[in-house]
Protein backbone atom coordinates (compact mmCIF):
# COMPACT_ATOMS: atom_id res chain seq x y z
CA UNK A 1 0.00 0.00 0.00
CA UNK A 2 1.45 3.14 -0.90
CA UNK A 3 2.59 5.42 2.13
CA UNK A 4 3.09 8.91 0.25
CA UNK A 5 3.18 10.96 -2.48
CA UNK A 6 6.99 10.73 -3.95
CA UNK A 7 5.78 8.46 -7.25
CA UNK A 8 5.25 10.60 -10.26
CA UNK A 9 1.80 10.26 -12.01
CA UNK A 10 2.34 8.20 -14.62
CA UNK A 11 4.23 5.85 -12.26
CA UNK A 12 0.87 5.62 -9.70
CA UNK A 13 -1.32 4.96 -13.34
CA UNK A 14 0.94 1.69 -13.61
CA UNK A 15 0.54 0.47 -10.34
CA UNK A 16 -2.87 1.10 -10.36
CA UNK A 17 -3.49 -0.97 -13.80
CA UNK A 18 -1.25 -3.77 -12.24
CA UNK A 19 -2.87 -6.73 -11.22
CA UNK A 20 -2.16 -5.82 -6.93
CA UNK A 21 -3.37 -2.48 -8.10
CA UNK A 22 -6.07 -3.85 -9.58
CA UNK A 23 -7.08 -5.68 -6.31
CA UNK A 24 -7.18 -2.50 -4.36
CA UNK A 25 -6.66 0.63 -6.21
CA UNK A 26 -7.76 3.00 -3.78
CA UNK A 27 -4.63 4.29 -2.19
CA UNK A 28 -3.38 4.82 -5.96
CA UNK A 29 -6.51 6.83 -6.73
CA UNK A 30 -5.88 8.66 -3.42
CA UNK A 31 -2.03 9.57 -4.06
CA UNK A 32 -3.20 10.56 -8.42
CA UNK A 33 -6.12 12.71 -7.00
CA UNK A 34 -3.85 14.38 -4.46
CA UNK A 35 -0.68 14.83 -6.66
CA UNK A 36 -2.20 15.60 -10.43
CA UNK A 37 -6.21 15.60 -10.20
CA UNK A 38 -5.90 16.33 -13.71
CA UNK A 39 -3.03 14.50 -15.86
CA UNK A 40 -1.84 14.11 -19.56
CA UNK A 41 -0.26 10.88 -19.65
CA UNK A 42 2.38 10.15 -22.43
CA UNK A 43 -0.16 9.12 -24.90
CA UNK A 44 -1.79 12.35 -24.71
CA UNK A 45 -4.92 10.70 -23.21
CA UNK A 46 -6.17 13.50 -20.37
CA UNK A 47 -6.81 12.12 -17.03
CA UNK A 48 -9.83 13.07 -14.06
CA UNK A 49 -10.07 11.99 -10.60
CA UNK A 50 -11.53 14.46 -9.12
CA UNK A 51 -15.66 14.51 -8.61
CA UNK A 52 -16.56 18.01 -10.33
CA UNK A 53 -14.76 17.43 -13.32
CA UNK A 54 -16.05 13.00 -13.37
CA UNK A 55 -19.40 14.82 -13.20
CA UNK A 56 -18.78 17.82 -16.19
CA UNK A 57 -17.49 14.92 -18.71
CA UNK A 58 -20.30 12.46 -17.76
CA UNK A 59 -22.77 14.84 -18.24
CA UNK A 60 -21.76 16.67 -21.63
CA UNK A 61 -23.05 16.45 -24.64
CA UNK A 62 -19.47 17.67 -25.55
CA UNK A 63 -18.21 14.21 -25.11
CA UNK A 64 -19.09 11.28 -26.88
CA UNK A 65 -18.06 6.86 -26.87
CA UNK A 66 -15.53 5.48 -29.01
CA UNK A 67 -17.28 4.12 -31.64
CA UNK A 68 -17.20 1.74 -34.57
CA UNK A 69 -15.43 5.28 -36.40
CA UNK A 70 -13.08 5.92 -33.97
CA UNK A 71 -11.68 2.40 -33.63
CA UNK A 72 -11.23 2.03 -37.60
CA UNK A 73 -9.34 5.12 -37.31
CA UNK A 74 -7.35 4.30 -34.14
CA UNK A 75 -7.58 0.42 -33.80
CA UNK A 76 -8.09 -0.59 -37.81
CA UNK A 77 -7.66 -4.52 -36.69
CA UNK A 78 -10.26 -4.25 -34.29
CA UNK A 79 -12.57 -5.33 -37.12
CA UNK A 80 -10.48 -9.11 -37.30
CA UNK A 81 -11.33 -9.82 -33.30
CA UNK A 82 -14.29 -11.74 -32.88
CA UNK A 83 -14.50 -10.44 -29.57
CA UNK A 84 -14.58 -6.52 -30.58
CA UNK A 85 -17.18 -6.58 -33.63
CA UNK A 86 -19.45 -8.24 -31.61
CA UNK A 87 -19.11 -5.88 -28.36
CA UNK A 88 -18.18 -3.16 -30.93
CA UNK A 89 -22.08 -2.90 -32.07
CA UNK A 90 -23.42 -2.56 -29.05
CA UNK A 91 -24.79 1.16 -27.77
CA UNK A 92 -22.01 1.31 -25.29
CA UNK A 93 -19.98 1.84 -28.21
CA UNK A 94 -22.36 3.49 -30.34
CA UNK A 95 -23.35 8.04 -30.57
CA UNK A 96 -25.90 10.04 -31.84
CA UNK A 97 -28.61 8.43 -33.89
CA UNK A 98 -27.58 5.04 -33.78
CA UNK A 99 -27.15 5.19 -30.03
CA UNK A 100 -31.10 6.19 -29.73
CA UNK A 101 -32.22 3.81 -32.36
CA UNK A 102 -30.79 1.02 -30.01
CA UNK A 103 -31.52 2.90 -27.02
CA UNK A 104 -35.33 2.76 -28.21
CA UNK A 105 -35.18 -0.86 -29.02
CA UNK A 106 -33.63 -1.46 -25.38
CA UNK A 107 -36.17 0.34 -23.49
CA UNK A 108 -39.11 -1.60 -23.87
CA UNK A 109 -37.84 -4.15 -22.05
CA UNK A 110 -37.51 -2.44 -19.45
CA UNK A 111 -41.18 -0.53 -18.39
CA UNK A 112 -42.36 0.04 -15.38
CA UNK A 113 -44.63 -3.11 -15.59
CA UNK A 114 -41.51 -5.41 -16.58
CA UNK A 115 -39.57 -4.41 -13.80
CA UNK A 116 -42.68 -5.07 -10.96
CA UNK A 117 -42.42 -8.73 -12.85
CA UNK A 118 -38.63 -8.77 -12.19
CA UNK A 119 -39.32 -7.70 -8.59
CA UNK A 120 -41.55 -10.54 -8.09
CA UNK A 121 -38.68 -12.99 -9.48
CA UNK A 122 -35.99 -11.58 -7.21
CA UNK A 123 -37.89 -11.95 -4.38
CA UNK A 124 -38.88 -15.40 -4.66
CA UNK A 125 -35.44 -16.49 -6.07
CA UNK A 126 -33.63 -14.88 -2.60
CA UNK A 127 -36.33 -16.75 -0.55
CA UNK A 128 -34.84 -20.19 -2.23
CA UNK A 129 -31.50 -19.27 -2.01
CA UNK A 130 -31.79 -17.74 1.72
CA UNK A 131 -33.53 -21.25 2.35
CA UNK A 132 -30.65 -23.77 0.88
CA UNK A 133 -28.01 -21.33 2.56
CA UNK A 134 -30.08 -21.84 6.17
CA UNK A 135 -29.48 -25.52 5.74
CA UNK A 136 -25.50 -24.94 5.27
CA UNK A 137 -25.89 -22.56 8.74
CA UNK A 138 -25.88 -24.94 11.45
CA UNK A 139 -22.57 -26.21 11.36
CA UNK A 140 -20.86 -22.93 11.14
CA UNK A 141 -19.23 -24.00 7.57
CA UNK A 142 -17.48 -21.45 5.60
CA UNK A 143 -19.87 -20.95 2.64
CA UNK A 144 -18.96 -18.88 -0.80
CA UNK A 145 -21.55 -16.80 -0.80
CA UNK A 146 -20.92 -15.40 -4.18
CA UNK A 147 -21.23 -18.88 -5.71
CA UNK A 148 -24.70 -19.30 -3.95
CA UNK A 149 -26.22 -16.25 -4.01
CA UNK A 150 -24.82 -13.19 -5.65
CA UNK A 151 -23.44 -14.67 -8.89
CA UNK A 152 -26.67 -16.88 -9.53
CA UNK A 153 -29.39 -14.78 -8.73
CA UNK A 154 -28.56 -12.14 -10.59
CA UNK A 155 -27.61 -14.33 -13.74
CA UNK A 156 -31.04 -15.82 -13.55
CA UNK A 157 -32.75 -12.58 -13.18
CA UNK A 158 -30.56 -11.61 -16.79
CA UNK A 159 -31.70 -14.57 -18.27
CA UNK A 160 -35.56 -14.06 -17.83
CA UNK A 161 -35.07 -10.03 -19.01
CA UNK A 162 -33.23 -11.63 -22.26
CA UNK A 163 -34.61 -14.34 -22.82
CA UNK A 164 -31.89 -16.93 -22.41
CA UNK A 165 -33.22 -20.49 -20.90
CA UNK A 166 -32.45 -20.88 -17.86
CA UNK A 167 -30.70 -24.45 -18.77
CA UNK A 168 -28.49 -22.81 -20.91
CA UNK A 169 -27.35 -19.78 -18.21
CA UNK A 170 -24.28 -21.25 -16.94
CA UNK A 171 -22.75 -21.74 -20.66
CA UNK A 172 -23.80 -18.68 -22.12
CA UNK A 173 -22.06 -16.98 -18.58
CA UNK A 174 -18.50 -18.64 -19.29
CA UNK A 175 -18.83 -16.96 -22.43
CA UNK A 176 -19.88 -13.47 -21.44
CA UNK A 177 -17.26 -13.35 -19.15
CA UNK A 178 -14.22 -13.21 -21.17
CA UNK A 179 -15.80 -10.42 -22.92
CA UNK A 180 -16.04 -7.70 -20.42
CA UNK A 181 -11.98 -7.61 -20.28
CA UNK A 182 -13.00 -5.34 -23.52
CA UNK A 183 -14.36 -3.01 -21.57
CA UNK A 184 -10.64 -2.50 -19.12
CA UNK A 185 -8.24 0.78 -21.24
CA UNK A 186 -5.44 -2.13 -21.74
CA UNK A 187 -6.36 -5.78 -22.93
CA UNK A 188 -3.10 -7.92 -23.45
CA UNK A 189 -3.13 -10.57 -26.48
CA UNK A 190 -4.17 -13.62 -24.38
CA UNK A 191 -7.26 -11.92 -23.15
CA UNK A 192 -8.21 -10.69 -26.58
CA UNK A 193 -7.54 -14.55 -27.76
CA UNK A 194 -10.37 -15.63 -24.64
CA UNK A 195 -12.35 -12.96 -26.31
CA UNK A 196 -12.42 -14.01 -29.82
CA UNK A 197 -12.67 -17.70 -28.72
CA UNK A 198 -15.75 -16.62 -26.72
CA UNK A 199 -17.35 -14.47 -29.49
CA UNK A 200 -16.84 -17.22 -32.13
CA UNK A 201 -18.94 -19.66 -29.62
CA UNK A 202 -21.26 -16.96 -28.53
CA UNK A 203 -22.36 -15.58 -31.71
CA UNK A 204 -24.50 -19.22 -33.32
CA UNK A 205 -26.23 -19.23 -30.29
CA UNK A 206 -27.35 -15.69 -30.39
CA UNK A 207 -28.09 -16.26 -33.76
CA UNK A 208 -30.24 -19.14 -32.94
CA UNK A 209 -32.35 -17.48 -29.94
CA UNK A 210 -32.94 -14.65 -32.42
CA UNK A 211 -34.45 -16.95 -34.93
CA UNK A 212 -36.37 -18.34 -32.32
CA UNK A 213 -38.07 -15.39 -30.77
CA UNK A 214 -38.77 -14.41 -34.27
CA UNK A 215 -41.11 -17.37 -34.67
CA UNK A 216 -42.37 -17.73 -31.03
CA UNK A 217 -41.95 -14.40 -29.58
CA UNK A 218 -42.33 -13.57 -25.80
CA UNK A 219 -42.04 -10.65 -23.36
CA UNK A 220 -38.14 -10.39 -23.34
CA UNK A 221 -35.58 -8.44 -24.95
CA UNK A 222 -34.34 -11.10 -27.70
CA UNK A 223 -38.40 -11.12 -28.69
CA UNK A 224 -38.03 -7.37 -28.64
CA UNK A 225 -35.15 -7.03 -30.52
CA UNK A 226 -36.24 -9.54 -33.21
CA UNK A 227 -39.51 -7.82 -33.78
CA UNK A 228 -36.98 -4.65 -34.84
CA UNK A 229 -34.70 -6.71 -36.75
CA UNK A 230 -37.02 -7.83 -38.52
CA UNK A 231 -38.42 -4.38 -39.09
CA UNK A 232 -35.42 -2.89 -40.64
CA UNK A 233 -34.90 -1.39 -37.12
CA UNK A 234 -31.92 -3.09 -36.30
CA UNK A 235 -29.22 -5.03 -37.58
CA UNK A 236 -28.07 -8.26 -36.85
CA UNK A 237 -24.82 -7.55 -35.16
CA UNK A 238 -26.64 -4.94 -33.53
CA UNK A 239 -29.34 -7.56 -32.42
CA UNK A 240 -26.75 -9.94 -30.80
CA UNK A 241 -24.64 -7.09 -29.42
CA UNK A 242 -27.54 -5.73 -27.91
CA UNK A 243 -28.34 -9.23 -25.98
CA UNK A 244 -24.48 -9.77 -25.40
CA UNK A 245 -24.11 -6.11 -23.71
CA UNK A 246 -27.68 -6.78 -21.41
CA UNK A 247 -26.30 -10.32 -20.25
CA UNK A 248 -23.27 -9.29 -19.26
CA UNK A 249 -24.56 -5.94 -17.71
CA UNK A 250 -27.27 -7.08 -15.75
CA UNK A 251 -25.62 -9.54 -14.09
CA UNK A 252 -22.09 -8.01 -13.82
CA UNK A 253 -23.22 -4.88 -12.29
CA UNK A 254 -25.90 -6.20 -9.86
CA UNK A 255 -23.06 -8.98 -8.56
CA UNK A 256 -20.59 -6.56 -7.91
CA UNK A 257 -22.90 -4.25 -6.39
CA UNK A 258 -23.98 -7.17 -3.89
CA UNK A 259 -20.77 -8.31 -3.24
CA UNK A 260 -19.28 -4.69 -2.07
CA UNK A 261 -21.89 -4.02 -0.35
CA UNK A 262 -21.82 -7.44 1.83
CA UNK A 263 -18.59 -7.06 2.61
CA UNK A 264 -18.56 -3.39 3.75
CA UNK A 265 -22.26 -4.31 6.04
CA UNK A 266 -20.41 -7.42 7.74
CA UNK A 267 -17.48 -5.40 8.90
CA UNK A 268 -19.91 -2.81 10.74
CA UNK A 269 -22.51 -5.02 12.42
CA UNK A 270 -24.93 -1.75 13.26
CA UNK A 271 -25.27 -0.95 10.45
CA UNK A 272 -26.04 -4.59 9.05
CA UNK A 273 -29.02 -4.64 11.45
CA UNK A 274 -30.01 -1.38 10.25
CA UNK A 275 -30.64 -2.62 7.18
CA UNK A 276 -31.97 -5.67 8.29
CA UNK A 277 -34.46 -3.26 10.12
CA UNK A 278 -35.25 -0.39 7.83
CA UNK A 279 -35.90 -0.46 4.28
CA UNK A 280 -34.84 3.05 4.31
CA UNK A 281 -31.29 1.64 5.79
CA UNK A 282 -31.10 -0.82 2.77
CA UNK A 283 -31.77 2.04 0.13
CA UNK A 284 -29.04 3.98 2.42
CA UNK A 285 -26.75 0.86 1.97
CA UNK A 286 -27.04 0.59 -1.84
CA UNK A 287 -26.38 4.38 -2.78
CA UNK A 288 -23.30 4.46 -0.42
CA UNK A 289 -21.79 0.98 -1.99
CA UNK A 290 -22.51 2.94 -5.25
CA UNK A 291 -20.41 5.59 -3.92
CA UNK A 292 -17.90 3.72 -1.71
CA UNK A 293 -16.91 0.74 -4.33
CA UNK A 294 -18.56 1.27 -7.58
CA UNK A 295 -19.04 -2.03 -10.10
CA UNK A 296 -17.86 0.56 -13.14
CA UNK A 297 -14.42 2.17 -11.90
CA UNK A 298 -13.64 4.03 -14.63
CA UNK A 299 -14.79 5.19 -18.34
CA UNK A 300 -13.20 7.13 -21.68
CA UNK A 301 -14.47 9.66 -23.81
CA UNK A 302 -13.83 11.47 -26.70
CA UNK A 303 -14.20 14.94 -26.93
CA UNK A 304 -16.98 15.63 -29.99
CA UNK A 305 -15.73 19.73 -30.23
CA UNK A 306 -13.15 21.75 -28.70
CA UNK A 307 -14.50 22.05 -25.48
CA UNK A 308 -13.08 22.40 -21.59
CA UNK A 309 -13.54 20.39 -18.44
CA UNK A 310 -12.99 23.13 -15.57
CA UNK A 311 -10.53 25.68 -16.73
CA UNK A 312 -8.64 23.08 -19.15
CA UNK A 313 -8.96 23.44 -22.34
CA UNK A 314 -10.00 20.10 -24.44
CA UNK A 315 -9.71 20.31 -27.86
CA UNK A 316 -11.86 18.15 -30.38
CA UNK A 317 -10.91 14.66 -30.85
CA UNK A 318 -8.92 14.51 -27.43
CA UNK A 319 -9.13 11.23 -25.32
CA UNK A 320 -10.08 12.01 -21.32
CA UNK A 321 -10.35 8.91 -19.02
CA UNK A 322 -12.33 9.62 -15.42
CA UNK A 323 -11.49 7.34 -12.37
CA UNK A 324 -15.34 7.62 -11.34
CA UNK A 325 -14.31 5.64 -8.27
CA UNK A 326 -12.09 8.10 -7.57
CA UNK A 327 -14.20 11.15 -8.26
CA UNK A 328 -16.26 9.36 -5.44
CA UNK A 329 -13.82 9.59 -3.03
CA UNK A 330 -13.25 12.93 -3.59
CA UNK A 331 -12.81 14.83 -0.11
CA UNK A 332 -13.98 17.90 -1.45
CA UNK A 333 -17.03 16.47 -2.27
CA UNK A 334 -17.62 13.51 0.32
CA UNK A 335 -16.23 14.41 3.66
CA UNK A 336 -14.31 11.07 4.87
CA UNK A 337 -14.74 9.75 2.04
CA UNK A 338 -13.25 6.04 3.25
CA UNK A 339 -15.56 5.30 5.44
CA UNK A 340 -18.78 3.32 4.47
CA UNK A 341 -21.96 5.35 6.08
CA UNK A 342 -25.21 4.89 5.65
CA UNK A 343 -25.99 8.47 7.00
CA UNK A 344 -24.53 9.83 4.42
CA UNK A 345 -26.52 11.92 1.72
CA UNK A 346 -24.69 11.13 -1.42
CA UNK A 347 -26.61 13.41 -3.80
CA UNK A 348 -25.75 12.69 -7.58
CA UNK A 349 -23.79 9.61 -8.18
CA UNK A 350 -22.06 8.63 -11.13
CA UNK A 351 -22.08 4.95 -10.88
CA UNK A 352 -24.52 4.42 -14.07
CA UNK A 353 -23.15 6.99 -16.25
CA UNK A 354 -24.95 10.07 -17.42
CA UNK A 355 -26.34 12.12 -20.09
CA UNK A 356 -27.52 10.07 -23.02
CA UNK A 357 -25.67 6.96 -21.83
CA UNK A 358 -26.53 6.54 -18.30
CA UNK A 359 -27.27 3.10 -17.96
CA UNK A 360 -30.81 1.47 -18.98
CA UNK A 361 -30.59 -1.36 -16.11
CA UNK A 362 -29.54 1.18 -13.00
CA UNK A 363 -33.37 0.89 -11.42
CA UNK A 364 -33.01 -3.38 -11.77
CA UNK A 365 -29.55 -3.49 -10.45
CA UNK A 366 -30.92 -0.80 -7.51
CA UNK A 367 -34.00 -2.98 -7.03
CA UNK A 368 -32.21 -6.12 -6.83
CA UNK A 369 -29.80 -4.75 -3.99
CA UNK A 370 -32.87 -3.76 -1.99
CA UNK A 371 -34.69 -6.78 -2.10
CA UNK A 372 -31.70 -9.43 -1.54
CA UNK A 373 -29.32 -7.01 1.21
CA UNK A 374 -32.25 -6.65 3.63
CA UNK A 375 -33.54 -10.56 3.41
CA UNK A 376 -30.15 -11.65 3.67
CA UNK A 377 -29.11 -9.77 6.84
CA UNK A 378 -32.35 -10.93 8.34
CA UNK A 379 -31.85 -14.35 8.09
CA UNK A 380 -28.20 -13.88 8.64
CA UNK A 381 -27.45 -11.56 11.37
CA UNK A 382 -24.41 -13.10 12.62
CA UNK A 383 -23.26 -13.05 8.51
CA UNK A 384 -19.12 -12.67 8.87
CA UNK A 385 -16.24 -12.79 6.57
CA UNK A 386 -14.23 -15.26 7.06
CA UNK A 387 -10.92 -14.71 4.67
CA UNK A 388 -10.26 -12.39 1.75
CA UNK A 389 -12.23 -12.36 -1.95
CA UNK A 390 -10.65 -13.62 -4.57
CA UNK A 391 -10.11 -10.65 -7.18
CA UNK A 392 -11.49 -10.77 -10.92
CA UNK A 393 -8.41 -8.89 -11.83
CA UNK A 394 -10.31 -6.35 -14.10
CA UNK A 395 -9.91 -2.20 -13.22
CA UNK A 396 -13.14 -1.23 -15.10
CA UNK A 397 -15.98 -4.16 -13.73
CA UNK A 398 -13.30 -4.61 -10.80
CA UNK A 399 -14.77 -7.22 -8.42
CA UNK A 400 -14.78 -10.57 -6.98
CA UNK A 401 -14.81 -14.43 -7.80
CA UNK A 402 -14.95 -15.66 -4.45
CA UNK A 403 -16.95 -14.25 -1.00
CA UNK A 404 -15.81 -16.55 1.36
CA UNK A 405 -18.03 -16.30 5.06
CA UNK A 406 -19.74 -17.88 7.97
CA UNK A 407 -23.12 -17.63 8.47
CA UNK A 408 -23.12 -17.48 11.93
CA UNK A 409 -26.12 -18.97 14.59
Amino acid sequence: MPTSTSLGPDSLLRRMFSPTGRTDPYPWYAQLRECAPVHRTATGTYVFSRYADAASIARDPAFAVKDAAWFDAHTPHWRSSAGMRLFGAAMLFCNGSDHLRVRKVMSAAFTPQRLHELEHLVRGITGQRLEALGRLAADGRCVDLHALLTLPLPLAVACTLTGVPAQDSGWVYELVQPLLALLDPYVDTRALERCDTAAAALRPYLSALLAERRRRPGDDLASQLARAQAAGRLTQDESEAALTLAMAAGFETTTVLLDHAISALMADPGQSAAVAEDPRAAAAAVEETLRHDPPVQLFTRIARRDTAVGDLPVKAGQEVLVLLAAAHRDPERFPEPDAFDLRRDTGQLLSFGGGAHYCLGAVLARMEARVILPALFRCFPGLRAAGPPQSNHRITMRGWTTLPVTLGP
